[in-house]
């Protein structure tokens, strides 16, 4: 029999030693690569996944699963929003002096922030940055025959994407998780988006080929009804490819409901009438200000309002909904680049807007800005992680408040553009009629709306893929 690998995808934190999260309707899609990959090409091993939060687990519940599997080394994921659970669940097992098994830690948070294994060599023995497939199979193999391996590496990025497999679902319980099935065509980004820390894992733009990504959708297709989310942080970047895949879909038949991320300088009428025709349902964009100096200069997506105006009235001519993120915050922001951005969300016709206000995450430009004003440095990640903070994320890890601004005034503006555009006949009442054969979506479009009324915020995440 194989030794075993355990890959545990840990909550945001434990309390009263129940897992907590904020969202567990999408797989872990990232450790089914590396488990698949492992399966795939290791004689050595193989890789089984513990999802913490979509099976409830206790940590003694944890530590029973891995007793009973008996892994020759674990692996962590963790974003910087889980590092309480990750440093929570590594010390409880480390706690125990019998638990003899090396823990690696890998993700976007230590991608980023790669001193953070070094201040916690207590409880995590090895770490992996970047894309994990290569590297830490050929780490615990090395393992496996007595070899010392370095404390901290960098993942090996893999060009030809079409040599990962395909995502073994079968090692989850997929019924668990949102029926709408998550996909990645690209992996990447060339960015340089001040708020986001995708760089530290990986700027490189790589495409599978369409007959790679067909065959996926095609697997799952049965499961999800052909509901597809895909999950590239930009879609659009290579046009002649997802030309080729809308080309595809249709060649193949297969009727989908799809939605994706991409940015507004990357569409236009062409490629967004090949989406539509390939089942393109919704499109999710970026946008952060209604002020094009601040977008511009300081967040770095150089598109104009009326470039914005033009792709939603595109995006309305095909039948394609929008969904619209933004940020109330920046650096340099004032109360009239604030009000710039409320009256672009609240006239602009979207069907979907999620406001937050900027997060000084490691290994982005707004960390760096954050640091040099001493609201944010190596210290603070660290209370973070281990509850001296607050126990949990929301409200816990600091967020940036711009000179001249008090973040009361940040947190009312958040809560007056939700008021307005949630609670708007027009945008209540199409969530209605979508969700009028379900009883369960009824019940929490009402609670949405006490909630708004109440507190100005959703009761369910604006991003959070809908049953």
């Amino acid at each position: 029999m194989k030794p075993k690998i355990i890959l545990i995808n840990p909550p945001l934190h434990f309390s009263n030693n129940i897992p907590h999260s904020l969202d567990v309707s999408v797989p872990p899609l990232g450790l089914l690569y590396i488990a698949s990959y492992i399966n795939r090409y290791s004689p050595d091993f193989e890789a089984a996944i513990l999802d913490v939060t979509e099976a409830g687990l206790s940590l003694e519940q944890i530590r029973k699963d891995i007793d009973d599997i008996n892994p020759f080394v674990i692996g962590i994921t963790s974003m910087t929003p889980q590092i309480q659970g990750a440093v929570e669940l590594a010390r409880f097992l480390k706690s125990d002096p019998s638990f003899d098994r090396k823990i690696f830690l890998g993700g976007p948070h230590v991608s980023a922030d790669k001193d953070f294994i070094n201040r916690y060599k207590n409880i995590f023995d090895h770490a992996i940055t970047g894309e994990g497939e290569k590297t830490f199979l050929a780490s615990v193999t090395r393992l496996l025959k007595k070899e010392t391996i370095p404390v901290i590496q960098n993942g090996e990025v893999i060009d030809d994407l079409d040599t990962i497999p395909l995502p073994d679902r079968t090692l989850i319980n997929r019924q668990r998780y949102n029926k709408r099935e998550s996909v990645i065509f690209s992996r990447g980004c060339p960015y340089d988006c001040y708020y986001c820390s995708r760089p530290a894992i990986s700027r490189k733009v790589r495409y599978r080929s369409v007959y790679n990504m067909l065959e996926e959708i095609k697997q799952v297709y049965a499961f999800c009804d052909g509901k597809i989310s895909f999950q590239d942080d930009t879609l659009t970047m290579n046009r002649k490819r997802v030309l080729e895949l809308c080309g595809g879909i249709k060649n193949e038949s297969l009727k989908l409901d799809w939605e994706c991320n991409t940015r507004i300088d990357l569409v236009d009428d062409e490629i967004l009438g090949a989406m539509k025709k390939a089942g393109c349902s919704l499109i999710h964009f970026g946008v952060e200000s209604g002020n094009e100096l601040i977008r511009r200069e300081q967040i770095h997506k150089r598109f104009t309002n009326q470039q914005i105006e033009k792709v939603f009235s595109l995006c309305n001519k095909h039948g394609i909904k929008v969904a619209c993120y933004f940020m109330v915050g920046h650096p340099g922001e004032t109360k009239d680049t604030l009000e710039e951005t409320k009256n672009m969300i609240l006239k602009s016709g979207i069907d979907i807007v999620g406001v937050s206000i900027p997060t000084p995450f490691p290994g982005s430009e707004l960390y760096d800005i954050a640091e040099k004003k001493g609201i944010i440095n190596k210290a603070v990640i660290d209370l973070f992680a281990e509850k001296k903070l607050g126990e949990g994320y929301v409200g816990n890890y600091p967020i940036y408040i711009p000179e001249g601004i008090e973040k009361e005034y940040l947190f009312d503006i958040m809560k007056s553009i939700n008021r307005h555009f949630y609670l708007n006949f027009k945008t209540f009442w199409s969530r209605f009629k979508q969700d009028i054969f379900s009883l369960k979506r009824i019940r929490q479009d009402v609670t949405d709306f006490f909630s708004l009324i109440a507190q100005g915020v959703s009761s369910r995440k604006p991003y959070q893929n809908k049953k």
